[in-house]
């Protein structure tokens, strides 16, 4: 591109007249800087400049675009002695020398821009994706831990109806079946359908109706914009496993489990209210990994568009409320 810009403009200030000679000097004077440019950016790649700062970096390229420019204007004087277009007189006058290198600095400024940017955006998205991948790890491992507690729990209160009552056992079995598939399937994915999420915990509360018999309730009131929405796989169902395990299952009575959906300006806010108290604002299982596991994936997924909160909402119910923005698929 060089070369051709060079002919082109010479062409025109010489009104036309290109000798092949010229021409052959403006290709041989670009295929110097191919190479004096291909040069340096090996040296910059080795000693890794494009991680320095901008207060280190710019002099570096200053200096160095200069001493390279004057290095052109030398490395082309060998061609222009075989083509017939030196001239000593004017090949080695002060003046010229300075205002060709000058140029050609340049030039090859505009090409160490052109090339510390790309590699900083390179350099940048590799950072981001690097994060992505963490943060994806992260959260795999979150979703890990779900499982296996989920399952535990499950089969113990299976194992309460073995025999006691082999039916309601078989059944339960059933629904356990059902949800693992749905679990696994969600494992998959980022997030998962809100109405997807809404099927397990109607299971889970299924199944653990079996086990509480009349002791658990249960109540549902979700807006119709809910489903609009995706959220993360299995959140729901452990914020209501934790109601029950240390909530109702710790009341002789029972209790109910509430499940609401409100729809705010784009944000979908969730909310858990079961029968128990928490003791001095602080769940009894503090080593639990249902609430810490749920903040930290709210916190890698969402960042600051999320939040979350557990508290006594009066003498009689604990409210776990989440709140998360529109549609953040991954």
């Amino acid at each position: 591109m060089y070369a051709i810009v060079q002919i082109v403009f010479y062409s025109m200030v010489a009104s036309g007249s290109m000798s092949p000679r010229r021409a052959i000097f403006f290709v041989y004077e670009s295929l110097i800087f191919l190479l004096v440019t291909h040069v340096f950016r090996i040296y910059v790649s080795r000693k890794k400049w494009y991680t320095l700062g901008l207060q280190r970096l710019i002099p570096l390229v200053l200096l160095s675009v200069f001493v390279l420019g004057v290095l052109v204007y030398f490395l082309r004087l060998p061609v222009s002695f075989f083509l017939g277009l030196f001239d000593p007189s004017v090949a080695f006058n002060l003046t010229r020398i300075w205002g060709f290198a000058s140029t050609y600095a340049l030039i090859l400024f505009i090409w160490s821009a052109c090339y510390f940017t790309y590699h900083y955006f390179d350099q940048y998205n590799k950072a981001l994706k690097y994060e992505a991948s963490m943060v994806q790890i992260e959260l795999n491992n979150l979703k890990s831990q779900l499982n296996p507690h989920f399952i535990f729990n499950a089969l113990n209160s299976i194992r309460a109806l073995v025999d006691e009552n082999p039916v309601k056992c078989k059944q339960a079995i059933t629904q356990l079946s059902t949800i693992l598939r749905s679990s696994l399937a969600s494992d998959k994915k980022g997030l998962t359908k809100f109405d997807d999420e809404l099927k397990i915990v109607r299971d889970y509360l299924g199944l653990e109706s079996i086990r509480f018999e009349e002791r658990l309730k249960t109540d549902f009131d979700i807006h119709p914009e809910s489903y609009d929405y995706f959220v993360p796989p299995l959140m729901i169902q452990t914020l209501v496993e934790n109601g029950i395990k240390h909530g109702i299952s710790k009341l002789t009575p029972g209790g109910i489990i509430q499940l609401k959906t409100i729809v705010i300006k784009g944000r979908l806010k969730i909310q858990i209210r079961n029968s128990g108290q928490l003791l001095n604002g602080v769940k009894r299982n503090k080593k639990g990994i249902g609430l810490k596991n749920t903040q930290q994936r709210l916190k890698l997924l969402y960042g600051d568009e999320a939040a979350f909160r557990i508290v006594n909402e009066n003498d009689n119910f604990v409210l776990t409320e989440i709140v998360i923005p529109q549609n953040r698929k991954v």
